[in-house]
């Protein structure tokens, strides 16, 4: 076997001659300019890309990247995990594909034969976790999932010797980063560090040989997002951490940095990419200078483009339709849009109470405001991807007081209703109950979640923090009998 890692969070493996492609971001940008590949992968990798499979995790832009899967023929085979909806199917037969297979969750496909991939769906609807093996190698790809408890053990008990795990190690989420003055707001929330730690308690967790840090290998180049580069967590920081944790307990684990271009095989061994990530700053104005006109046009564009009042105005009535009263009224304040196009700036609120959209001529202090541009809001209603606007980080958020509840409620909700979940007659169907069956170790894991929250809340008031989820390894010069 041998894999190479490709991009941020694409990977290619090859085996016997068949060869599969998991989540090609592989050219441009994504997220309206604001995300890049970090380092980008060479034009001479791309060009290599022959696949027989393509596999991609989840819905997020930069797993499944239109403009990259378009370099493929229509024909080659994608798997995608099955979800209550059809929207993996749908998005791509409309990119033209037609050999699109969904892998229910614990399913397996044999791409070759003694050459198998698992699909494994955990937390958000559509998220998932790909194993591949040949029998003697196994690679575990993580990549965004959260997974713990039960879940994860069904994995780590079905492999028991996992190669190499590949997860990601830093926040694509804008909370808190792109909450107004959110330093020293909110003490509870995750640090950079604390996604350190998870890599690392997860990694020594599943006893792998080795770590990679993946899927968060991006950089921000956009206007309105380049701070961000600051909140990115150095993968080099995660391996030193990772190694000297593996150390002191004696575990034979280790991580090791693999930047794009970089691969291993069973024969003879790694083969890594040298790339310097402590000159970071260096590299990004790197790649500024050499997609300045790219981010220009961009500018260009977001500046002349006019509010679709109709067509957000319509995308929220079917929302609302499909939301139950008392979902939409937990949320408990209204959420307002601030949208700037060329003739200013419209306030569009959602009320939960009343479950309706309307323009407002003014914003009370108990609302939740986002600042958005009108190019960014028309599409997310036209392309229903409400879930690609979040780890963009192109929106501003002012937060009335401290809870965060209210917009992560708004944020859930409308991920799931554009994934099929509502309205709640979808979950009558066959293929839901199918899904439910085969994932009913979450609710396990839900209720694990739920009492150590309780715990530390209530009890021991200590912050819940997600490396709390997995045992600490065993010293193994103990269990050996080393001295």
């Amino acid at each position: 076997m041998k894999f190479t890692i490709v991009s941020h969070a694409c990977m290619y493996v090859e085996h016997a001659g068949t060869s599969v492609l998991i989540d090609p971001w592989i050219v441009g940008s994504c997220y309206w300019r604001s995300w890049w590949n970090f380092p980008e992968p060479s034009d001479e990798l791309v060009a290599s890309l022959r696949p027989d499979y393509i596999y991609l995790t989840h819905l997020h832009w930069d797993h499944f990247h239109g403009p990259s899967l378009r370099r493929f023929p229509r024909s080659t085979k994608i798997l995608v995990p099955t979800t209550i909806g059809t929207r993996f199917r749908d998005d791509l037969e409309w990119l033209g594909f037609t050999d699109v297979i969904e892998v229910p969750h614990g399913g397996r496909v044999a791409l070759a034969p003694g050459f198998d991939l698992h699909s494994y769906q955990f937390g958000h609807p559509t998220d998932s976790a790909v194993v591949i093996t040949d029998g003697r190698t196994t690679l575990f790809n993580v990549n965004d999932t959260k997974l713990f408890g039960a879940p994860l053990a069904q994995i780590t008990r079905q492999f028991k010797s996992i190669d190499f795990v590949f997860k990601s190690h830093s926040s694509a989420s804008p909370i808190p980063y792109c909450i107004e003055g959110y330093e020293g707001r909110f003490s509870e929330l995750l640090s950079p560090q604390d996604y350190i730690e998870e890599f690392a308690s997860f990694g020594l967790h599943v006893g792998a040989r080795y770590a990679v840090p993946f899927a968060s290998n991006h950089c921000f180049l956009h206007r309105d997002t380049i701070r961000f580069n600051d909140t990115a967590v150095n993968p080099e920081h995660v391996r030193d951490h990772y190694n000297d944790r593996a150390e002191a307990a004696g575990h034979p684990s280790r991580a090791r940095v693999m930047p794009p271009g970089s691969s291993w095989d069973d024969q003879t061994g790694f083969h890594i990419r040298p790339f310097d990530y402590s000159k970071r700053d260096e590299y990004i104005a790197e790649l500024q200078a050499k997609h300045a006109d790219k981010l220009a046009a961009q500018y260009a564009l977001e500046e002349a483009t006019q509010l679709d009042v109709p067509a957000v105005l319509a995308y929220f009535d079917a929302f609302f339709a499909a939301l139950p009263g008392p979902l939409a009224r937990s949320i408990g304040r209204r959420v307002v849009f601030d949208v700037r196009d060329p003739s200013g700036v419209t306030h569009l609120a959602l009320d939960f109470i009343v479950r309706k959209a309307s323009l407002a001529a003014e914003v009370s202090p108990d609302d939740v405001v986002i600042e958005v541009p009108a190019l960014i809001l028309n599409d997310l209603v036209t392309k229903k991807m409400f879930s690609a606007w979040t780890p963009s980080k192109r929106l501003k958020i002012h937060l009335p007081g401290t809870s965060v509840r209210p917009l992560l409620s708004f944020l859930t909700i409308i991920d799931y209703y554009e994934t099929g979940y509502l309205p709640l007659r979808s979950l009558l169907s066959r293929r839901f109950f199918e899904l439910s069956r085969r994932r009913a170790r979450e609710i396990v894991a839900i209720g694990e979640a739920t009492a150590r929250y309780l715990y530390t809340r209530h009890v021991s008031r200590v912050p819940l923090k997600p490396k709390m989820f997995f045992r600490p390894p065993r010293d193994k010069r103990r269990t050996s009998g080393a001295p």
